[in-house]
């Protein structure tokens, strides 16, 4: 064996060690969940929502987030950048029937951390809590993120789950198994940030940091909020038990143009984390070719290198169980043949993830919503407004 076929093998020996180690940090992760102490008080909640366009599921989403099993006052904004939206005359049609719950028309709003600074300054409540207009919630998802938020943290977040809104095809499962980079970041708590699609954090916290001057120049809401947490030297907490769903329908065309917008804000605000990203699949990417070049000295080795893939199954159809045992909510919504179909899709996503990393690497601008924003936009937000 020359000195290339033995770094082959080292590289796939590498990729079975480091899933093997995924495999195990994912069990440990959830054999050590508890629920936080709760004393039975609650503060009040100011809900907020920045809303554009119509999502596919928005009146379920909307109806889901304002029927909380909450104990104390809250209120609800949703911030919605022009009376002609048309998601505007939908969300008029819900609100009218809730009295906590209002319309904020934000002029000259140009990005979600616009609206988001909008919803802050109108807020009341001791507690605010952002929250994406794709998400549909279960009745505790507002109390489960409160209560972790008492516990002591700087902020308390969760994170999203894609499910198929009324078909399943490849296209949803890619981008439902792409989305799970996500929850392994939360799992880890240096990894771990504040999820801009459903966080909780105490609004004397959000005032003290001065946050309304500084999200409008941001395109991550997520970035600005977890240096200010993390500045401060606080903590941010994380509850499966308030995972969002996202029902969708999706094809893989736009599956891929949503992983690689997801993968530029990593890009333009944490190059060091995408280049993370970048070297772990890579690794996995070539761990399959390696051996099946190396199976041609030695038989055994394609074994090994499908170990990484099939670990990896194994490791998101025992996440996926876990989730569905934390409310009936979500075995409702997230079928037992979905969640054999989503951990199969594991294998598929290691090179959808690998292509989607390659194409970011040389992407200048995405499209937001309609609206288009550039490196430069980046730039000269971070120049304009510096975070302290």
């Amino acid at each position: 064996m020359n000195i290339l076929q033995a770094l082959a093998l080292l590289i796939i020996v590498i990729a079975v060690l480091s899933s093997s180690l995924s495999l195990y940090f994912e069990v440990k992760y959830w054999r050590s969940l508890r629920d936080p102490n709760d004393d039975g008080k609650y503060p009040s909640v100011t809900v907020i929502m920045p809303v554009r366009g119509i999502d596919q599921n928005l009146e379920g989403n909307i109806k889901s987030v304002l029927e909380q099993k909450y104990p104390a006052v809250r209120e609800y904004l949703f911030i919605i950048d022009d009376a002609d939206d048309p998601a505007y005359g939908l969300v008029s049609g819900i609100t009218k029937h809730y009295s906590n719950a209002r319309i904020i028309i934000n002029n000259g709003g140009f990005n979600k951390g616009s609206a988001l600074a909008k919803g802050i300054s109108e807020a009341k409540g001791d507690v605010i809590v952002i929250v994406d207009s794709d998400a549909y919630v279960h009745d505790e998802w507002l109390i489960n993120l409160v209560k972790l938020l008492k516990a002591g943290l700087g902020a308390a977040t969760t994170y999203r789950f894609y499910v198929p809104l009324s078909r399943l095809n490849l296209g949803l499962l890619l981008k439902a198994s792409f989305n799970m980079i996500g929850i392994t970041a939360m799992q880890n708590e240096k990894a771990r940030f504040t999820w801009g699609g459903s966080t909780a954090i105490w609004r004397s916290l959000m005032v003290k940091w001065g946050v309304v001057k500084y999200l409008p120049y941001y395109l991550s809401d997520d970035y600005v909020l977890t240096h200010m947490v993390h500045r401060d030297g606080l903590k941010v907490g994380f509850t499966p038990r308030s995972i969002v769903i996202t029902p969708e329908n999706t094809g893989i065309r736009d599956a891929f143009k949503w992983a690689v917008r997801q993968l530029w804000y990593v890009k333009v605000y944490s190059f060091n984390g995408f280049m993370l990203y970048a070297a772990s699949y890579t690794l996995y990417a070539v761990t399959l070719p390696l051996a099946l070049a190396l199976s041609v000295l030695i038989n055994w080795i394609i074994l090994l290198g499908l170990a990484p893939y099939l670990i990896g199954v194994v490791k998101d159809y025992y996440r996926i169980s876990r989730i569905r045992t934390q409310n009936i909510f979500y075995a409702k919504n997230i079928g037992i043949k979905y969640t054999y179909a989503l951990a199969a899709t594991s294998i598929l996503n290691v090179y959808f993830s690998w292509l989607a990393l390659i194409v970011t690497m040389f992407t200048k601008s995405i499209n937001w919503r309609g609206r288009v924003f550039t490196i430069n936009d980046v730039k000269r937000g971070i120049e304009l407004m510096p975070l302290p």
